[in-house]
């Protein structure tokens, strides 16, 4: 089981070496944006959404979101869910699957999940989760849409497009996001007292798609907008209004005005007063 848990990681690493022996064309490099987008399923769906309940949306959307946000190989999205619900719980705790104050850089990068006991988290984390069928079996099968994923691939471009369109862009979106887990409690400023290491680590609010905010992520997990300063890029939350506007997603939560103040003391916000609710309390998860 923990083979199979690593495996698209090792397979889509190993894979970079492909890239010495295929040469890219046009078709090439248009397959691989496609592929490096599906990383939105991830901050959007895998963790803004299905982890933090950051904003509605439609049981299809929903499932879309899950079963694409499989193919990045970081398994299905109530594990991924129960992982980091885990985590915000027991911040840098013995607790936290990924801690690198506790575990070490190495670990919380990637070893954590090649520990048996992260293969099997407290799904009563996600019971919110469960009642939907479609959810816990993409959950179950996620290797499947993985699969099809490369199978996609090769079809579209042949070992060219498996190698550059998806090895290249899934280790990017691995990295990233492995990044987070690690970086993102070692190095940057705290602009909120969360009582735990998270930071704002400008590197990795960009590469991440605004998940590298983490302190501004830890003080107010349930916003929709990680990124709380003018210059601090959250292209995560700059999809999700692309998404509200059109009227494929709604509710979507924010952090309450006098965080943005203290994000940007020399502007001014006015008190929210829009219908959504604000993601106000600091341990808010759902």
């Amino acid at each position: 089981m923990v083979v199979w848990n690593v495996f698209p990681a090792w397979l889509t690493y190993l894979g970079l070496a492909g890239l010495f022996f295929f040469r890219p064309t046009a078709t090439t490099w248009i397959l691989f944006a496609v592929m490096l987008a599906r990383y939105m399923t991830i901050t959007v769906g895998y963790h803004r959404y299905f982890s933090h309940h950051a904003f509605r949306t439609s049981r299809v959307l929903q499932f879309l979101l899950a079963f694409i946000g499989c193919t990045c190989g970081q398994r299905g999205p109530l594990w991924w869910t129960a992982i980091h619900r885990q985590h915000h719980h027991h911040t840098d705790t013995a607790l936290d699957p990924h801690s690198p104050l506790i575990r070490g850089f190495w670990t919380s990068f990637f070893g954590w999940t090649m520990q048996t006991r992260w293969l099997y988290p407290d799904w009563r984390l996600v019971r919110d989760w469960t009642p939907y069928p479609e959810l816990v079996w993409v959950n179950k099968f996620w290797g499947i849409p993985w699969a099809l994923c490369v199978l996609t691939c090769y079809l579209v471009d042949g070992w060219t497009g498996v190698f550059w369109g998806y090895c290249l862009s899934t280790s990017i979106i691995f990295t990233s996001a492995f990044s987070v887990n690690s970086f993102g409690h070692m190095f940057g400023p705290q602009r909120f007292d969360t009582a735990d290491q998270s930071r704002n680590n400008f590197l990795m609010g960009f590469l991440a798609g605004g998940d590298g905010w983490h302190n501004n992520h830890h003080r107010y997990p349930a916003s929709a907008r990680h990124g709380m300063a003018w210059y601090e890029l959250d292209a995560t939350y700059r999809m999700i209004l692309i998404l509200k506007f059109v009227g494929l997603v709604w509710n979507v939560r924010k952090a309450p005005a006098e965080a943005m103040r203290a994000a940007n003391p020399t502007r001014q916000f006015k008190e929210e007063t829009m219908s959504e609710a604000t993601a106000e309390a600091p341990h808010s998860l759902n």
